[in-house]
């Protein structure tokens, strides 16, 4: 075993002193239990002899050990001491017949033993709830005051104008009822829209929708709601341009006019409502712009039925008033067609907050932009059955291919808006069960893209397929508009209806495999299901002229 040899010997560069004095006292502090000229030390520490010395004795008199000792007991004896207050206070729970004694402060000093005071028989619990039942009667008062308060904002021959900014084809119908809300409480609205040149000319019944001026001249308005129809995402709302940024949203702007509403008034809910009934409205309001405005097929059924829930334990969806939250409900409902086929509850609500507006219920959604295509075109589809808008339904379509001596099955099921729902009502049929998407690009561009019921469709890999940046979800009025159908119910059938050819077919190419019997799609109704074969989808095609672009997919 090898053993460690010392190589060298270095020699000592510097000595060092073998005893090292450290200090006792890092730090000294003045004393901080002092008040004037008088010493609370007691008060923290008790009556000892540890207590002096550590507060105002001079370093050295005890040693380390000794004094941490007598801290120690000092503490210990001061905790004894709480102790004891806290079990007189527990085993004191009512008041005394005799009327309190009034307690004046002479001083610090005299507040310096809290001992004295809390020995003092006392309901703490009860003293707590009485402040608290005062509070809450200042609070009812102070509400009082408020609501008979003219709101200050208000100045006579001041027009407050309200600058929206909108899209046509999401136009935000919660303006309307607004306005009517408004001028039941003594605030009537002058209205007026503008067309601005991003988009093409509005249709005159949308425009008349969002024009009023019950009182004649401008002038004699408080309030006035300018609608610019442009090519936005979302609605704006501009006041005044040098001291705001645009409140972007339909929510936050049904937010800002709320505040409008005199403060005894239901839709004022920030004014009126509890701190919980806020949260919940501003929570719905959110949640309706997220998943109903700006979510897919499937979250804006999650959404109806939330809103079927609550309309079946009252007849408002905050209770048995109308509120802020019914107004952005219905707008949003409206926008996206989603009245036709909404559970029982909502149809009898959307009905009652129509009339509330002043609007029909029953008219679909409007037929905002108005061009050329509702030219009709002579074909053999003429005398086919027809929606109220001239569009083909499935009486027509079954009338076409009978006329077309094309082969087909159909059948009759629940209204489905999801492909796991579809797949369970058609077991039974034979031939491959297609799902279809309405999407648009960048340049907005329309497309329709059927897909077997089991392919994984990305929009980025079919955007580089076809040779589009930016392909997303369509709009569903544009798709009603020019298909003919509503969400949930779009179909390669619905081509027949696009009689100018502005939707480009993307087909999988799977759909015109021979050896599939049927190709089955929605006979433009989402309660059906009807089935072609290949051969007669591609002269069904070649009938509406839609070449179909022919995608693959996993």
């Amino acid at each position: 075993m090898a053993t460690s040899v010392k190589m060298y010997r270095l020699p000592k560069l510097a000595s060092t002193p073998t005893v090292v004095d450290l200090p006792t006292c890092m730090y000294k502090m003045s004393p901080i239990n002092k008040f004037a000229s008088t010493d609370l030390a007691s008060s923290y520490y008790g009556s000892t002899t540890c207590a002096t010395n550590y507060v105002s004795g001079p370093p050295g008199k005890i040693g380390g050990l000794a004094e941490l000792e007598m801290r120690q007991e000092a503490v210990l004896h001061r905790l004894q001491c709480l102790k004891q207050q806290l079990d007189k206070l527990q085993n004191n729970k009512c008041l005394t017949d005799q009327s309190m004694p009034s307690m004046s402060v002479v001083g610090a000093a005299a507040q310096s033993s809290p001992v004295k005071e809390c020995c003092s028989r006392i309901d703490v619990v009860t003293h707590h709830r009485e402040v608290v039942k005062k509070l809450m009667s200042l609070q009812d008062e102070l509400n009082k005051l408020l609501r008979s308060i003219q709101d200050l904002s208000w100045e006579i021959g001041t027009v407050h104008d309200l600058v929206i900014a909108a899209n046509p084809d999401r136009p935000p119908y919660s303006l309307v009822l607004l306005r009517k809300l408004l001028k039941n409480v003594g605030f009537p609205v002058y209205c007026a829209n503008h067309v601005h040149s991003s988009v093409k000319k509005v249709s005159e019944s949308l425009q008349k929708t969002f024009t009023e001026s019950p009182e004649g001249d401008r002038s004699k308005h408080s309030l006035a709601f300018t609608l610019h129809w442009k090519d936005v995402s979302s609605p704006s709302l501009m006041v005044n341009p040098l001291h705001q940024t645009p409140i972007s949203g339909e929510a936050n702007i049904i937010r800002y006019v709320s505040r409008l509403f005199p403060l005894s008034s239901p839709y004022n809910y920030e004014a009126t409502g509890t701190f919980t009934s806020i949260t919940e409205t501003d929570n719905l309001l959110d949640q309706l712009t997220n998943q109903m405005i700006c979510g897919n097929n499937k979250e804006r059924q999650a959404v109806l039925r939330l809103l079927n829930g609550r309309l079946g334990r009252a007849s408002w969806l905050m209770g048995d008033k109308c509120s802020i939250v019914d107004v952005m409900a219905w707008s949003a409902v409206r926008q996206t067609g989603s009245e036709a086929g909404a559970p029982a509850n909502v149809s009898k609500w959307y009905r009652a907050v129509s009339n509330l507006a002043g609007l029909e219920s029953s008219l679909p959604q409007e037929n905002n932009i108005v061009s050329s295509k509702n030219e009709k075109n002579q074909t053999i589809s003429k005398n086919a059955g027809k929606t109220s808008n001239g569009h083909m339904d499935r009486k027509g379509l079954e009338q076409l291919l009978k006329k077309l001596n094309m082969k087909f099955q159909v059948q009759d099921h629940e209204e489905v808006f999801t492909v796991e729902a579809l797949m369970k009502n058609v077991s039974p049929m034979s031939g491959l069960h297609m799902k279809n998407l309405f999407l648009k690009d960048k340049k907005k561009n329309l497309y329709l893209l059927s897909a077997r019921h089991n392919a994984e469709v990305k929009l980025n890999e079919v955007g580089k397929q076809i040779g589009v940046k930016e392909l997303r979800f369509g709009d569903e009025s544009v798709m009603f508009d020019v298909l003919g159908v509503k969400q949930g119910c779009v179909t390669a059938y619905a081509l027949i209806n696009d009689k100018n050819h502005q939707v480009k077919f993307l087909l999988d190419s799977e759909a015109l495999d021979e050896r599939h019997e049927y190709i089955n799609f929605h006979p433009m109704s989402n309660a059906a299901t009807l089935g072609i074969s290949p051969a007669n989808l591609k002269t069904f095609l070649s009938h509406t002229g839609h070449e179909p672009t022919l995608l693959t997919f996993k």
